[in-house]
Formats: structure tokens, sequence, C-alpha cells
């Protein structure tokens, strides 16, 4: 089960309010106070694993300023939830960075490196990748914005906020290209039936044994991209450097390019998968494919699964979501799996490539 730290607050302010449906905002708040011994960093409520921060609507609309940019970023490493208080009950919205459309009070002046403005009730999304904002939802909403860092999440709100003009293009795509591009799955398929896939994991399955130790001390930090930026340096002996491939592994059938992607066992995870533009240049090589090296960990168990799969295998690709909310305007979007994708971890699972609905993939992914 996900672990839900909220939920013994979120339980107790929904009972209080329908206990008195006449409390205003400020009475469910001290109620939270009287009842929970959290810290508070001005307006907000610092618990262990989540924070809060209470305001009211009473009409059908919620426009109120809720928190400035600069103290959103001091919780945003957790999750950050919104407790609105209306006649009728209390509602409850995740407000982390990747949950905001923009940033609106006095951001005239936003840049990368000035954080300015605050964000209205009205900036913050109501779903996100098909998942309403509701706390049922809570657990794989956050996984989402787990993926995603702090710069990754503020270059979107700035872009969104200022219209600048987007920097970079999206890959330009020549006839020879997309022939090349087009016929990867196939390349891919021949791969995993002449036994490559097998060799090249008994390869990093190696390298994650030997470095055992590490990796499940490392598995304990809490950040998600920290975390993973510390396993994928300690797997590829080098500083991470955001490419598309993290290791590239020559071999007669061509070139693998695989991206090391960890993930905690039992606990939800929706990790960043490629930039749709980079992962197409790189599959307009003729002898290009492309993979994920998953390693699963399980801390307290002392347990760790690992797994070499085609970004084309047929349970990834159903896992595999582009999304254009953290790409820029010029850009084709980025990928991002769902939950689903944990299934390559499980014992006995073994991988097939769909040329057909890899095709179908790719083409959509061109004319997008």
């Amino acid at each position: 089960m996900i672990s839900e730290p909220w939920g013994a607050a979120l339980d107790f302010l929904s009972a209080y309010k329908q206990s008195d449906p006449q409390a205003r905002k400020a009475d469910v708040e001290k109620a939270f106070v009287d009842a929970f011994s959290n810290h508070r960093m001005r307006s907000v409520y610092v618990a262990d694993g989540y924070a809060l921060r209470f305001t009211e609507a009473n009409g059908p609309t919620f426009s109120n300023t809720v928190l400035s940019l600069s103290a959103l970023q001091r919780h945003d490493r957790e999750p950050f939830i919104v407790v609105i208080v209306r006649p009728g009950g209390v509602e409850f919205r995740l407000s982390n960075t990747s949950l905001l459309r923009k940033i609106s009070h006095s951001s005239r002046d936003l840049t990368l490196d000035r954080l300015r403005g605050s964000f209205n009730g009205t900036d913050i999304l109501s779903s996100l990748d098909g998942l309403s904002n509701e706390r049922r939802n809570f657990p794989d909403l956050f996984a989402h914005h787990a993926a995603f860092t702090w710069e990754e999440n503020l270059g979107r709100l700035v872009e969104a906020t200022s219209a600048i003009l987007p920097a970079g293009s999206p890959f330009r795509v020549s006839i020879a290209d997309r022939e090349s591009i087009l016929n990867a799955p196939q390349r891919t398929a021949n791969m995993l039936s002449a036994g490559l896939f097998s060799e090249l994991q008994d390869r990093l399955d190696r390298i994650v044994q030997t470095a055992s130790e590490d990796v499940l001390r490392i598995a304990r930090v809490e950040n998600v991209n920290l975390r993973g930026n510390a396993i994928e340096e300690l797997i590829t002996h080098l500083t991470p450097q955001h490419r598309l491939e993290d290791i590239g592994l020559r071999h007669p059938g061509g070139v693998l390019g695989v991206d090391v992607k960890t993930t905690t066992i039992g606990k939800s995870s929706a990790p960043k998968g490629y930039n749709v533009d980079k992962m197409l240049a790189w599959l307009a090589s003729v002898e290009h494919a492309a993979a994920f090296y998953f390693i699963g960990v399980d801390s307290s168990a002392g347990r760790i699964a690992t797994r070499l799969v085609p970004i084309f295998d047929r349970t990834v690709l159903d896992a595999t979501h582009v999304t254009h909310h953290w790409a820029g305007r010029a850009s084709r979007g980025v990928t991002q799996l769902d939950g689903r994708f944990k299934v390559v971890l499980d014992a006995g699972f073994s991988s097939i490539v769909d040329v057909s609905s890899s095709r179908d993939f790719l083409i959509g992914l061109l004319d997008s």
C-alpha cells in the first residue's frame, strides 16, 4: 500500500468541517493547530512528509492568491497540499510546481534566476496526464512531480508566465532520417532475438552487484532526482549529463543507448522517460537502438531487482505517455512512464517488441 503521511490530517479536517458546517477557515485552521504539533513556516504548516496551506473560498471558483513561488520552493520536494475551506466542506489540491499552470500575481519580473510572483487558485491544474487533482490521486500525482527537478519546472513556469520565445527547435527529420527511425523497432527486435539484451544485461548486472552496498545506501535518499543521479553516477562512473543515453554499448548489431532509471519497489513511481526530439535524433542513425536499464531497490529488505528493456518493449510502450507539460513550445514533448512499467522487474519477465505498434507510436511522435 502506498504511504500517505497526510492521511490523518486530511481525515481530521474533513471530519471537523462535517461536524461543524459553519466553521470558517480560521476555525478549521485553529482546530488543526490544536490537534497536530506541526512546525509553522509563515503561512505553511510543515509536517513529516508533507506541507499544508489553508485558504478559503465562498463561491464556486477559487481565485485566491495562495503562496509566493519563492516560498513554495522551500516545500516543493514533498507533497504541498492546499486546504480550501468552503461553506459545504473542505477540498484538497496538490499544488507542487508540476501542478501549476503559471505564476499570476506580480510575476512580470519572473526569470530563471529571479523568483518573483505568487500563484492563485486558478493557476493550480485540475488534472495532470489524465489524473484529477484530488486526494485519491495525490500519491500518483506526486510521483509524476518527483520525476522532474525544480529547475525543469521553473523553466516551464517562466516560459508559460512570461510568454518568452521558446529555446531551441524541434528535430528536423529528413526522408532518410524518417526511414531509419521507423526501422528502429525492427533493429531492436533483431537485437533482442539475437540475445544481445541478455548479454548486455549480464554486463550491467555485474556492475550493480559490485556496487550493491552503495546502491542500497543511496536508495535511502528521499529526493527522487538526487537519488537517481547518484545511482546513475555510480553505475556509469560519470557525472550525469542528462544526455539521451547514460551508457552507450557497442556490439556487432549496432549501438544501444541505455538510460538508467531507478525506482523504489513498493512505492508509487512515474519516472521521466526521454525528450522526444533527442530520441528521434538518436534513432535517425541506422545503427542505433535505445533501452532503459531499470534498477528497483527495496532498502529495508536489502533487495535489488534489475532489467534491461527496449524502449519498444510492449509493456514499457503501454506505460509510455507523451506530455508537453514540461516541454517548451518548440518541442515535440517528453515522455513519462506510469506505474505499469514496474512489471518488468518481476521474476521471469520477458521482453516482447511489437514492431507494428512501435512503428505506429513513432509515426505519432514524428507527426506531432
